[in-house]
Formats: C-alpha cells, sequence, structure tokens
C-alpha cells in the first residue's frame, strides 16, 4: 500500500509538470504568434512552419520506438523491483540474487540496444531531412537554406538521446523526465522570443533547437549518467532479452503506423505551400501551432499515466490498469472538446477585433473541420497507448486503413483545394474510417484479454 501511495504521488508530480509544459505551450503561443506577425511576412511565416514540419520527419526515424522503450523499460523495471524484494525477504544482497541480475541484464541489453539504434537513426535523419529540405523550399524566394542545415543536425542529437528519456520514464523517473521537459519548453520558448525580438526570424528555430538539445545531454550525461552507467557496466553474459524477438515485432508495426499516420497529418503546412505558395500556408501554419498545443495538453493526461499503466500490466494487476486507462480517456478527452470549442470562438471573434489579424488564422468552419479531425485522432490514439501498454501488438490493419485513407484525402483535397481540401479530408477520413475501424479493432482485442 505504501509503494501504491509513493507511486501516485510521483504520478501527481509529473502529471503537475506535464500539465505546466502544455499550459506554458498554450499560454507562449500568444506571444509567439504576435512576434512571428510583426517581425515576419506571410511568405517566412509559410517558410517558417515548413522547416517545421521538415524537422519532423525525425518521426521516421524514431519509428514510434521511444513509446515502446517507455512500455519495455516499465516491464524491466517492474521484474528488477520485484527481485530487489525478494532478495530483502531472504536478507540477500540484490546483486548476488540470480532474478536480479537477470533482470539488470535485461535492462543493460536494452539500454544499449536502443542507444545504438538511434544513433544510427540520427545519421540517417541528417541525411534526410536535408534533402527533403532543400526539394520542398527551392521555389521559394525566402531565405532558408542556412537556417535549415543549421537546425538538422542540432536536431540529430535531440533523436541519437531520445531513448534515454523514454527509458528513464519507464523506469520510474517520471517527476525528472517531464520537469526537464518543461524546462526545455520554458526556455525553448523564451529563446524564440529573444532571437524573433532582434529579428534573427527563421534562426529561431536553431537556437531554440540548440538550448533543448543541450538540456537533454544534461539529463542523460550528467543528472542521470549514474543511471546508465550502471547498467552498461555491468559485466555477465548477454540476458534473455533479444531486440529481434522482444521489440522488433512490436517496433516495426509501431512503425509502420506511426509513418503512414505521420504522413498523413503531419504534412499540412507543406502540402499547401507546395502546391498553392508559402503566402497561402502561413494562416494554416499559424492555426496548427494552436491546435497542436491543445492536443499535446490533452495527451499529455494520457502520456503520463501510460507508464503507471504499464507497471501495472507488468504487475499482472489488469483491473487497476483498466480503472485508471478509463478516468484517463474521460478527462483527457473533455479537454480536447473544450479547447476546440473555444480556439473555434476566439477566431470567430477576430474580425471584430481587426487590425486583420482573421487573415493570419484559417476561417472558423475550417477550425471546425479541423477540430473534428483531431477528436477522432486522440480517441484512436487513447486506444492505441492502451494497448501498447500491454506489450501487445499494436492495431495494425485498422491503423493502416484509417492512416492511408486520411493520407489521401488529404494529399488530394489539399492539391484541388488548398487548406479547405486538407482539413476537409483530414476530417472525414478521421472520423468516418479511421475511429469505427480503430474502435472495432480495440474491442475485439479487449475480448480477446
Amino acid at each position: 500500500m505504501l509503494r501504491l501511495i509513493r507511486d501516485r504521488l510521483q504520478l501527481d508530480r509529473a502529471l503537475a509538470f506535464a500539465l505546466a509544459t502544455r499550459v506554458w505551450q498554450a499560454i507562449s503561443g500568444p506571444v509567439t504568434i504576435a512576434l512571428l506577425i510583426r517581425t515576419m511576412n506571410l511568405s517566412e511565416q509559410g517558410v517558417y512552419y515548413a522547416i517545421v514540419g521538415i524537422i519532423g520527419i525525425q518521426a521516421y526515424f524514431e519509428l514510434g520506438l521511444l513509446n515502446v522503450l517507455v512500455s519495455h523499460s516499465g516491464h524491466q523495471w517492474a521484474e528488477l523491483q520485484k527481485a530487489s524484494r525478494q532478495a530483502a525477504d531472504v536478507d540477500h544482497p540484490k546483486t548476488l540474487h540470480p532474478q536480479w541480475i537477470a533482470a539488470a541484464a535485461g535492462m543493460r541489453d536494452l539500454i544499449q540496444a536502443s542507444f545504438r539504434w538511434f544513433a544510427i537513426a540520427a545519421l540517417l535523419y541528417v541525411a534526410s531531412a536535408m534533402a527533403f529540405g532543400w526539394f520542398t523550399l527551392s521555389g521559394s524566394a525566402v531565405n532558408w537554406q542556412y537556417p535549415l542545415f543549421a537546425l538538422i543536425p542540432i536536431t540529430a542529437v535531440s533523436v541519437w538521446l531520445a531513448p534515454g528519456l523514454s527509458i528513464l520514464e519507464g523506469a520510474g523517473e517520471r517527476d525528472l523526465v517531464y520537469r526537464f521537459r518543461f524546462l526545455q519548453m520554458c526556455a525553448g520558448s523564451l529563446v524564440v522570443w529573444l532571437a524573433l525580438a532582434l529579428e534573427s526570424k527563421l534562426w529561431a528555430l536553431v537556437f531554440s533547437a540548440l538550448v533543448q538539445a543541450l538540456i537533454m545531454i544534461y539529463v542523460t550525461w550528467i543528472a542521470r549518467g549514474p543511471f546508465f552507467h550502471q547498467f552498461r557496466s555491468l559485466a555477465g553474459p548477454p540476458s534473455n532479452f533479444r531486440w529481434t524477438r522482444d521489440v522488433l515485432p512490436v517496433q516495426w508495426r509501431v512503425a509502420l503506423i506511426g509513418a503512414t499516420f505521420h504522413f498523413a497529418t503531419q504534412f499540412f503546412a507543406v502540402i499547401v505551400l507546395m502546391f498553392h505558395g508559402d503566402a497561402e500556408a502561413a494562416p494554416l501554419g499559424m492555426t496548427l501551432s494552436i491546435s497542436t498545443a491543445i492536443q499535446m495538453l490533452a495527451l499529455a493526461w494520457v502520456q503520463t499515466k501510460f507508464p503507471l499503466v504499464a507497471s501495472y500490466h507488468g504487475e499482472g494487476d489488469r483491473v487497476a490498469a483498466g480503472t485508471l486507462w478509463r478516468r484517463t480517456a474521460i478527462v483527457s478527452t473533455s479537454l480536447l472538446v473544450m479547447a476546440f470549442a473555444l480556439l473555434t470562438a476566439l477566431i470567430a471573434l477576430l474580425p471584430m477585433v481587426g487590425m486583420g489579424l482573421e487573415f493570419r488564422f484559417i476561417r472558423p468552419w475550417q477550425v471546425a473541420m479541423l477540430s473534428l479531425g483531431c477528436l477522432a485522432n486522440h480517441i484512436a490514439a487513447v486506444q492505441g497507448f492502451y494497448v501498447l501498454s500491454m506489450r501487445a501488438r499494436p492495431l495494425l490493419r485498422a491503423s493502416l486503413i484509417g492512416s492511408i485513407s486520411t493520407a489521401a484525402a488529404v494529399w488530394i483535397g489539399g492539391y484541388l483545394y488548398s487548406t479547405s481540401g486538407v482539413v476537409t479530408g483530414y476530417a472525414l477520413a478521421m472520423a468516418l474510417i479511421l475511429v469505427p475501424f480503430h474502435t472495432w479493432a480495440y474491442y475485439q482485442f479487449r475480448a480477446r484479454i
């Protein structure tokens, strides 16, 4: 009981930091938007958000593995804690207990394989992002080359170190992970504001990424360096952990889902820029900066519960896991709906303010369509997180049907009808195809376990 209370209190702190991060994102967003409007014209603003989309292709190299690592680390950590308790019961040093040694070796091999995988992914990311950026922006008259090519290697450092935070999160360090993510968000925003105030324009993204990468280096190499060192320095034969057996069967499914989903949902501004010009992409990019913050705020509630639910499943307590997850789904979805309703109302009121602000955002009916798609997206994400918390294979077929349909609707709609085509295609495909198929597959999964 004491351990459960302690876990609950730690989770509350982690949740507080996660929500503070998203609240800061929501509060700081208007300041960033105001500075962008003051310092950039529409073409520069469109390129700014296109670069954000280009940098986001790191998702193709993370391949959905970070959430898989949280789940595996959570299960491995539960085994370590169980072995420690067994050693204490027999008054035996845990480092000599055979079950603890086996569990520690499994964590060691998970850490080594994860960092090796992401080191290769970071190198591939640099080459791919530079090629994609050149292809996408080569027709723009804005001076984007030096900022983009400086930003990509810095972002690659964060890709390389990303598994460290996921492993720490699964191992019960939720408080630390979310505290430093909050620090990253605050520092990144402040740097962007300073750079924009000094009229550095696109270089603001470079300076922000540099500060965030330095914070990640500090967490993984200094603040929690001893945590990783204790496992890396662990001698002994290889454990029973096998990447190809324990991670790959889940990972390739998550990767395929993540890649198709990213292609369907993360290139909205890029699509409009490619087919209709950088100035026309600007209002959509500006609106997406707010809608993404809303989605992340709702998912923050889900993501902080995810490691604890994975630990409950690792301990075999399915009742506690299911109860916590149902409450999480209700709260997070309610937050999403209320926030999008407020956003739609505020954008509808912009013409009354004057100053031409309404032209910096998409129209209210387009915001409503975007909101519908985001709600459907959130429902499927909550279901997917629960499946992953059990280390089960994700709902591949349903996810692919939804993502491929959405990709076709978004890209074709954007090519033909610009922003209106993008948001309408996104909403209809998500609500009418992804959610029905994914929900059916989810309940089929729950019926089998």
